[in-house]
């Protein structure tokens, strides 16, 4: 059995298991005693202490990327209006500081506590992030919480500010308590977050854990059913009484004898049960300065001096000390280290790149977001508002090679009672590979296990312990998971790893799965997508266009464009408004270089896919040193200089730069640009993508990315796109728009009408009349090259334009061929995909076909077919066209002819006599005296021939009708020199 020690022999720069005061309390007290003042006085503060007099150089605010973990700020009263450079959509939740509670009564005694007047509260509401208020008490918290009355007044009164507002929750800030303190202070907490909870339903109940709890004040397994979120004050690990200078908040073990750090806090909390997305990691926004004994690091400071200094002060630079960092790896953290007179000072504070890797950490512990202190402290520089969107928002990228530690960093070990899984996926990449440098974990106690997927559920690699280690590991897959479990004593240096990925530069295909044949009438098409490179397809795009007889075009108003600018002319779709624009040699063009801002405008809907893609083939060039073309999409406006509103790419020939530009009220605004090469001359393909509900944009050459924006409030609706150029010749040909569409998906293509995406026929069976093009997108940022299927299109069937005629040639009335019927037709008219069969049809009624049935009479215009008329019926041709689409003309219908015998019907039946008549089994027929009958046919009343009898004979002849069924017959009789017609009736 394992044995346990339970003795710690820790060396610390403060009083051992004193909550000493902490920075907040300082700079609380500092601003406390400058008494209440509006906004303006202090702004005034915070220039005469180091921040940045104006803002206006301020970087552009990351666009609208979307947090997928917590960014919990508290905003002082005493920054000011610095609220107005906040970046709201990477803040989700705002802390108003502060409610200084009374410990004798319980009500606010801070005089410049402003909650219900707070504009950054106002701002903060308007920009959709939650707001609370943060309550405080530095001192006599055991008065506090033995008053009950002083507790329901503070209830009451937070409760109730929290309702005026809107408030979504408040924050305990309690500090300096001690081990007495701990179990009055969750009976407080519980009854706080059972009233406030009830009273405000949805609300949350935060509250601040010091770094180190010294005096084990928080009860965290009976805090945690009450409270939804828990903040580590991670800060003042070295503060202004500290014996050594070192940094505020050291991610990793900053000197061997003082091993109180970032990840240690962390490992701490969450072993005492808490869900790690209730715990944030509160980081400072802020340094510390002292004066110490030496220039070196570690040094003993020397009591003289001990300040904190902002972000913004530090490099803002005022004072000309913070000139040139250094760098301690074992904390990863920069500091300064320099000369004031004769004094040596070192300031620890943290860039974009420490405090990065502090939000990697926040990321490997699965932890619910980060804590701010305090917003407003880096007001003038966007440093830690990118870090937030590149580790904790839908922007951020995981990149394809980075270094992995345990959480004792690279140079110390890790930490009892850990247990965490950690998902290695890098941004595009097909297969993960990590090689492991150190490798030194307690045998048979500590132990690493590595899983082939996202999570801890996926296929074991191996399990590793001791100094077996796992050398190099690759995944099947595009991730990898490590688990790390380490038991409650004894660690080892534990662990640095490299990973590496097998990047995705291979583009993704696209095919366009639509119907063969020919095209009547709307579809369905879709699409088989795919990405070999195996990032998987992230957006999918399609295109519909339609042959107008001289030119391929799209219907705008459906969301597509297609010019291929090859009639010879500017389509009437677009209108020009500046410069010199002409359609010819199958490119548009405009040759006005001494134009600033030339303009050529068609309108195109923009708002019925979440996303577009707009492609063409440019070329600028010209004679001038300040060559420049683009192209407006998403604006409103066709007439205003800059069109409205809207954005805008500028492509750069001079400058090698790619542009991007929103317009808001026809103001022009660089947001981003991008190193690129331009030549002039040289036709390159531009593509642009515009995703409005995520606000981003794409710019590619030749498939090639170049440079993304994200607008943070995206515009939804777009009007008109605008080809522009400034002082060059611009070319553009193959314009085309695609609208975005479900991967592997299917859409709906209408057909037949104006308003529909095929609005032309094929003319002539040669000629299609319809493409679906596709392109995609897959998670890589790559390309794919479009594909298209093309379509033969019509929807209008046949047309006669004269009835069929009854006989051989011109049109009979009156038949007496009572043994064969007869009809011819003018030829049907079909432009689009010719006529390929005639139908006909005979009927004793119009439009009927009960003598015969629809047949197929290939193209020949007339036919005649055996049939036995009866006399006195009246007989019409039915007639229709079919198409080479398959589409059947309306029925056209002769105007009858009657079928009469040769003779009066009284002469033919007086000169032939048929007995017995009704017949049973034999007839005679008896006829004139000179008659020599040669055949005998015998019709049913259908018409149909069902007997033939070969005679040769007469006059008077014998005819055996015992096979024929019961009813009435007309029987033929026919000799050299005539023919008659008699009925005959079997029984």
């Amino acid at each position: 059995m394992k044995k346990i020690l339970a003795l710690f022999v820790v060396w610390m720069p403060f009083t051992l298991w004193a909550q000493h005061p902490s920075d907040i309390q300082e700079q609380s007290a500092h601003y406390a005693s400058m008494g209440p003042h509006p906004d303006s006085f202090w702004d005034s503060v915070r220039v005469a202490e180091g921040a940045p007099s104006s803002t206006t150089n301020i970087p552009e605010m990351r666009g609208s990327c979307t947090l997928n973990k917590r960014v919990f700020g508290w905003h002082p009263y005493w920054v000011g209006t610095v609220y107005t450079n906040y970046q709201w959509n990477l803040l989700s939740d705002l802390c108003y500081f502060d409610y200084d509670v009374s410990p004798n009564t319980g009500n606010n005694v801070n005089a410049s506590y402003n909650w219900l007047g707070s504009t950054a509260v106002t701002a903060a509401i308007n920009n959709g992030v939650d707001v609370h208020i943060c309550a405080t008490l530095f001192s006599s918290h055991s008065t506090f919480l033995a008053s009950s009355t002083a507790q329901a007044t503070f209830i009451n009164n937070i409760i109730s500010d929290l309702q005026a507002r809107g408030g979504k929750g408040v924050n305990i800030d309690f500090e300096g308590m001690g081990s007495s303190n701990s179990a009055p202070f969750t009976a407080f907490m519980q009854n706080l977050s059972t009233q406030l909870h009830a009273q405000i339903p949805g609300s949350e109940l935060s509250m601040a854990l010091y770094a180190v709890d010294w005096g084990n004040v928080f009860d965290i397994p009976n805090l945690t059913p009450y409270v939804d979120l828990f903040i580590i004050m991670g800060y003042d690990y070295y503060w202004s009484g500290s014996t050594t200078a070192g940094p505020d908040d050291p991610l990793y073990n900053y000197q061997t004898s003082y091993n109180y750090t970032l990840t240690r806090s962390i490992t701490f909390y969450l072993n005492q049960g808490m869900p790690s997305n209730k715990l944030l990691l509160g980081l400072p926004y802020y340094g510390r300065e002292w004066e110490t004994v030496g220039s070196t690091i570690p040094s003993a400071t020397t009591g003289n001096f001990s300040s904190s200094r902002t972000f913004s002060a530090i490099m803002n630079n005022a004072n000309g000390y913070y000139n040139t960092p250094l760098y301690d790896p074992v904390s990863f953290t920069p500091y300064y280290s320099f000369l004031v007179g004769a004094d040596w000072r070192q300031c620890f504070w943290e860039n974009s790149y420490s405090m990065k890797r502090r939000f990697d950490v926040v990321n490997q512990r699965n932890l619910g977001g980060i804590g701010i202190w305090a917003l407003g402290y880096d007001d003038g520089y966007t440093d830690y508002w990118d870090a937030i969107s590149e580790r904790f928002s839908n922007c951020a990228v995981v990149p394809c090679s980075d270094t992995l530690w345990d959480m004792g960093g690279p140079s110390r070990n890790y930490y009892d009672n850990e247990d965490y899984v950690t998902t290695i996926a890098p941004d595009g990449a097909t297969q993960v590979t990590l090689t492991f440098s150190q490798f030194d974990v307690e045998l048979n106690w500590d132990t690493l296990f590595i899983h082939d997927g996202p999570d801890a559920t996926y296929p074991l690699i191996g399990a590793y312990t001791g100094t077996n280690s796992p050398g190099v590991v690759t995944s099947t897959g595009s991730s990898l998971s490590i688990h790390f479990q380490a038991d409650g004593n004894t660690t080892r240096p534990g662990f640095t790893a490299v990973w590496s990925c097998t990047a995705d530069n291979v583009p993704p295909v696209t095919t366009v799965n639509g119907p063969g044949g020919w095209i009547t009438q709307d579809f369905n098409c879709s699409f088989i997508d795919n990405d070999p490179g195996g990032s998987g397809v992230a957006q999918s795009f399609y295109q519909a266009a339609d042959y107008s007889g001289s030119e391929w075009r799209s219907n705008a108003a459906n969301g597509f464009f297609n010019d291929d600018f090859d009639a010879g002319q500017i389509h009437s779709d677009w209108t020009v408004m500046t410069g010199v624009w002409n359609a010819s040699n199958t490119v548009l063009e405009q040759t006005d270089e001494a134009n600033s801002n030339t303009s050529i405008v068609a309108p195109l809907e923009q708002n019925l896919s979440d996303c577009y893609l707009y492609n063409w083939r440019g070329t600028i060039s010209g004679t001038g040193n300040n060559r420049r073309a683009g192209f407006h999409f998403f604006c409103d406006s066709a007439n205003l200089p800059n069109r409205g509103n809207g954005y805008f790419v500028w492509f750069r020939v001079d400058q090698s730069q790619l542009e991007i530009y929103e317009v808001i009220n026809d103001v022009f605004s660089l947001r981003a640009s991008f190193p690129m090469t331009v030549t002039a001359g040289q036709a390159y393909d531009w593509t642009v993508t515009y995703d409005r509900i995520a606000g981003k944009i794409a710019v590619y050459q030749d498939q090639n990315f170049v440079g993304s924006w994200i607008d943070a409030t995206p515009k939804a609706d777009g009007n008109y796109v605008s080809f522009r150029s400034g002082n060059s010749n611009w070319q553009v040909d193959d314009f085309r728009v695609f609208r975005s569409r479900a991967t592997n998906g299917t859409v709906p293509v209408t057909v037949g009408s104006s308003a529909a995406d095929f609005r032309y026929q094929t003319l002539g069976i040669i000629n299609l009349a319809g493409i679906i093009r596709s392109m995609v997108r897959d998670s890589a940022g790559l390309l794919s090259v479009p594909n298209e299927q093309f379509f033969f299109v019509d929807w209008t069937a046949p047309e006669f334009f004269a009835a069929p005629i009854d006989g051989n040639s011109l049109d009979i009335d009156t038949t007496y061929t009572l043994t064969q019927i007869e009809g011819n037709w003018s030829s049907a008219l079909d432009t689009n995909s010719g006529v390929v069969d005639y139908l006909y049809c005979i009927g004793t009624t119009p439009g009927d076909s009960d003598f015969v049935a629809w047949t197929s009479n290939g193209l020949s215009t007339a036919f005649a077919v055996p049939a036995m008329l009866v006399p006195g019926t009246w007989y019409y041709i039915g007639l229709r066209a079919v198409n080479g689409a398959g589409l059947v003309s309306l029925t056209d219908t002769s105007n009858g002819q009657v079928a009469e015998l040769g003779l009066g019907m009284d002469e033919q039946i007086a000169a032939w006599t048929l007995y017995p008549n009704p017949a049973v089994d034999e007839v005679t027929i008896t006829g004139p005296e000179n008659a020599h009958i040669e055949t005998v046919k015998i019709y049913d009343m259908d018409g149909k021939l069902v007997a033939t009898y070969m005679i040769f004979g007469g006059p008077v002849i014998h005819i055996d009708v015992s096979d024929l069924a019961a009813g009435s017959y007309t029987l033929e009789i026919t000799g050299s020199n005539f023919s008659a017609l008699t009925p005959l009736i079997k029984q």
